[in-house]
């Protein structure tokens, strides 16, 4: 019988420090990571990494730990990583650039014996109680080695911050198996001999993972890019000076460099894309300037680890008149289509769930909302967990994973999952009133992220509640603008009319 499911074959379980250490030992000179001049190899990084575990176990660190790290990517970082990992323990990766009301949040949340960054200036964000490492005394302090803690594929490794439907973030809580079955074999994706991938990606961000344990499970070599952003110059270099073979880029990115520069990407073996639907004028002019080079679209909720599908793009899914396809399911992980707690047959449109071992396992300390995003379905004769991702799709008959929408209100800016309720949440906090927070295009076209908002407090305006957003929330989640209206228009059903919300300041619907 057709369930419309699609099944990778599972891959070897394993932890992510003993993938590396395999590798490392199969190609100890070759360079696991590279700044500039500033380069190390595979045999260093497996070394600095076990100086590094045995001084955070003889601080204690050990299974069931959490260990926030706060740094910017450097070639320096993969080993204080590994060095965690290797205590049995797992990161939480945070990112410097948010603002410290929510960096102090999630420190507390994650509740850390210690805490790693990569400056001393961390401290008055943690307070006085909590110990601060940073990553150059980590590497400066001599220390034994020590041997490797024997955890489990299915012990956390990673926690990763989306945001919830109550307003909240949720911590996921990611375990081995979810970044080893993508880069153990049989792997996602032929990377090719000694690829070398560009490293830009935002470190609290699952694509974060994609490049760094993409490189470092295969033999490959990470190419550190130091500054926020990456330009076409920044590429051209990277390919002509490096080498570079792979690159990852949200499709929105991949936008404007094609519009720009598309000259700049030549060299590439292979172009990925991802936490958002490809554009297909984009990948129209990209496969027809670069016929040679692999362009991936990749498809998958955090809650499953960077990607549950994947799907080589054609010319012909370029000019179709469908959106481009998600793909078929990448190693360990199952796709289905479900309603009503039963799964559909192929060609059928339902939500998309996943099963596998690239599922997270849960909230960090949320059981109702763990509980209420994975569930337990028949699937054939077996009983299955599952993440509900509220997504809406169907297979085709070819395996193919087709989307058809979403199920709730998480939106995608700039490949990033926003849930609005957490914006209009912080916008309460600061004295608004009643508020919405909408995706709504520009005068050019390209979707912002736009709040409205009941009269807030005397003390509070328009300007000085946008600037309040901006120390309160990721770069990402503020508002392009901030209207005030007099009251919110409603629908018959008593809803907020969101339409003529942006109908009455001009926005394009």
């Amino acid at each position: 019988m057709d369930t419309g499911s699609i099944y990778g074959p599972l891959t070897q379980p394993a932890t992510i420090h003993k993938a590396f250490h395999r590798v490392a030992q199969l190609h100890p000179q070759r360079p696991a990571a590279r700044a500039g001049h500033r380069s190390v190899t595979y045999a260093q990084m497996a070394a600095d990494s076990r100086r590094i575990a045995a001084q955070l176990i003889r601080r204690g660190i050990g299974p069931g730990d959490i260990v926030p790290v706060l740094s910017r990517r450097s070639v320096e970082l993969p080993a204080v990583l590994l060095g965690i990992l290797s205590t049995g323990a797992a990161y939480g990766m945070l990112d410097v650039r948010w603002p410290p009301r929510r960096l102090g949040r999630f420190l507390r949340r994650m509740n850390a014996p210690l805490a790693i960054a990569d400056t001393t200036g961390a401290q008055d964000l943690l307070g006085p109680e909590t110990p601060l490492l940073t990553v150059e005394e980590l590497h400066a302090t001599p220390a034994e080695p020590v041997p490797l803690v024997a955890a489990d594929p299915w012990d956390c490794a990673t926690v990763f911050w989306t945001s919830g439907s109550t307003g909240t973030p949720k911590a996921v809580l990611s375990p081995h198996q979810a970044t080893t079955r993508l880069f153990t074999r049989p792997g996602f994706l032929d990377y090719g001999p000694a690829p070398v991938m560009i490293h830009a990606a935002a470190v609290a961000w699952d694509a974060f993972t994609l490049e760094l344990w993409g490189m470092l499970l295969t033999g490959g070599t990470l190419l550190v890019h130091t500054p926020d952003v990456l330009l076409p110059a920044d590429i051209r270099s990277c390919i002509r000076d490096h080498g570079a073979t792979h690159l990852f880029l949200t499709p929105s990115l991949a936008d404007v460099i094609v519009a720009g520069d598309i000259d700049c990407l030549a060299g590439l073996r292979c172009l990925m894309v991802g936490g958002d639907k490809p554009t297909p004028a984009t990948c129209q002019k990209l496969l027809a300037a670069y016929p040679d080079m692999e362009l991936v679209n990749g498809y998958g909720p955090v809650e499953s680890c960077v990607f549950a599908t994947t799907h080589p793009i054609t010319l012909a899914d370029a000019h179709s008149a469908q959106s481009i396809p998600a793909g078929q399911a990448v190693p360990g992980t199952g796709v289905h289509i479900v309603a009503d707690g039963r799964v559909l047959p192929s060609g059928q449109v339902g939500e998309v769930a996943l099963s596998g071992v690239g599922l997270a396992l849960g909230y960090l300390d949320e059981p109702e909302s763990t509980d209420s995003a994975f569930r337990t379905v028949a699937i054939g004769d077996q009983l299955t967990r599952v993440y509900l991702t509220g997504d809406h799709g169907h297979v085709d008959a070819r395996g193919v994973l087709h989307f058809a929408g979403r199920r709730d209100a998480q939106i995608k800016i700039a490949g990033h999952r926003i849930e609005p309720a957490e914006i209009e949440a912080a916008a309460l906090s600061l004295g608004a009133g009643r508020a919405v927070a909408l995706p709504l295009p520009d005068a050019a076209g390209n979707t912002r992220l736009v709040l409205f908002t009941e009269p807030p407090a005397p003390a509070v305006n328009e300007q000085n509640l946008h600037t309040r957003l901006k120390e309160t929330l990721p770069a990402y989640m503020v508002p392009a603008r901030v209207h005030v209206v007099p009251e919110m228009p409603l629908l018959d059903n008593t809803k907020i009319n969101k339409r003529a919300l942006a109908e009455r300041f001009g926005y394009p619907v």
